[in-house]
C-alpha cells in the first residue's frame, strides 16, 4: 500500500514537473511571437547577375524585365530599399526606418549590376546593395573586357558606385568564393583547422579585400556577404573583431530588427530572385503582399 503511494506521488509530482516545463516553453514561444510581432521586419532580396536574353536565365540570373517589375511590385506595396548603412544607423543610433524596410542585395559584383541595375534605381528613386569579389574585380580591370554576359565590373566602376548615391559597395571576401577548394568551402572553416588558423585565414582574405577597396574606393564595406552563405559558428567573432559590422547568409527567412541584441546583423537571411516566376508569387513567399 505504501508503495502504491509513493509511486502515485511520484507520478503526480512528474505529471507537475512536465508541466512546468511545457508552461515555460509555451510562455517563451508566446514571449518571442509577441516579440516578433512588435519588432520591425526586414526581408531581404538577394540577387546575382541581369540579363536581358530570357534564354540565359536562371536559378541565379533574371531577366532586365523581371528585375524592373520586382521594383514595381515592392513600390505599389509601399516598401522602401534600405542600404547596410541606413540599417546600422537605425540598430545604434536610433535614426528612423521608413515603415516597410526592404533590401535588395546583388552579389559577385557583375557588370550587369553598374550598367543594368543603376540606371533603373535612378528611374525608380531606389538603391540597393551591391557585395563584390576583389579577385574577379581586379580581373576584369586587367582584361577591360565588358561583355555583359559574363564580365565583372572594374575598380573604375566599383569606386564610381562606393561613392554615389544608389548602389552601396559591399564584401564578397577578395578570393573565396569557391567550393570544395583544398576541402575549404567559401569563408568556412575547414575539418581540423585551429580557431588561429582560421582567423588568420579569414584576416588575410578578407583584409586584402579591406584594403583593397580603401584603397580604390577611399570606402571600407562594413557587411561581408559569405560566398555560397557558407560559414562556422566562429565566423561572427572573427568578423567582428575585424571591424565588421553585418553579414549576409543565404537562409531563406524575414529577419526582425532587434537594437538589443544584435548578433542577428551577423546573420542576415535572404531569399534568392530567381527566373521563371512572377514578383507577386516571389514576394508571396516572403508575405510582402
Amino acid at each position: 500500500m505504501v508503495f502504491k503511494i509513493k509511486h502515485g506521488y511520484l507520478f503526480l509530482v512528474l505529471c507537475a514537473v512536465v508541466a512546468l516545463i511545457g508552461a515555460v516553453r509555451l510562455s517563451r514561444a508566446v514571449y518571442q511571437t509577441s516579440a516578433q510581432a512588435e519588432s520591425i521586419q526586414l526581408p531581404v532580396v538577394m540577387y546575382h547577375q541581369i540579363t536581358k536574353n530570357p534564354t540565359r536565365a536562371g536559378q541565379y540570373c533574371v531577366t532586365l524585365s523581371e528585375l524592373e517589375n520586382d521594383l514595381k511590385y515592392i513600390r505599389d506595396k509601399g516598401y522602401t530599399p534600405i542600404t547596410t548603412d541606413r540599417l546600422l544607423r537605425y540598430v545604434y543610433d536610433g535614426e528612423p526606418l521608413p515603415d516597410k524596410p526592404i533590401m535588395l542585395t546583388f552579389d559577385d559584383g557583375f557588370e550587369t549590376v553598374y550598367s543594368y541595375l543603376l540606371p533603373l534605381l535612378e528611374e525608380y528613386d531606389m538603391c540597393a546593395v551591391a557585395s563584390v569579389v576583389g579577385a574577379y574585380t581586379d580581373m576584369f580591370t586587367q582584361l577591360d573586357d565588358h561583355t555583359l554576359s559574363y564580365s565583372y565590373m572594374n575598380w573604375d566602376e566599383v569606386s564610381e558606385l562606393a561613392n554615389g548615391e544608389r548602389i552601396e559597395i559591399q564584401s564578397h571576401s577578395y578570393d573565396l568564393h569557391k567550393l570544395n577548394n583544398s576541402g575549404r568551402n567559401g569563408a568556412k572553416k575547414v575539418s581540423g583547422e585551429s580557431v588561429h588558423e582560421y582567423s588568420a585565414f579569414l584576416n588575410f582574405d578578407l583584409g586584402k579585400m579591406q584594403s583593397l577597396m580603401e584603397e580604390k574606393t577611399g570606402y571600407k564595406p562594413t557587411a561581408f556577404a559569405y560566398p555560397y552563405g557558407c560559414y562556422s559558428k566562429e565566423s561572427k567573432d572573427i568578423l567582428k573583431s575585424m571591424g565588421f559590422e553585418a553579414a549576409f547568409v543565404c537562409e531563406e527567412r524575414i529577419n526582425y530588427i532587434d537594437t538589443e541584441n544584435t548578433d542577428w546583423l551577423y546573420r542576415i537571411g535572404r531569399y534568392n530572385r530567381p527566373h521563371g516566376i512572377s514578383s507577386a508569387e516571389f514576394f508571396a513567399a516572403m508575405r510582402i503582399k
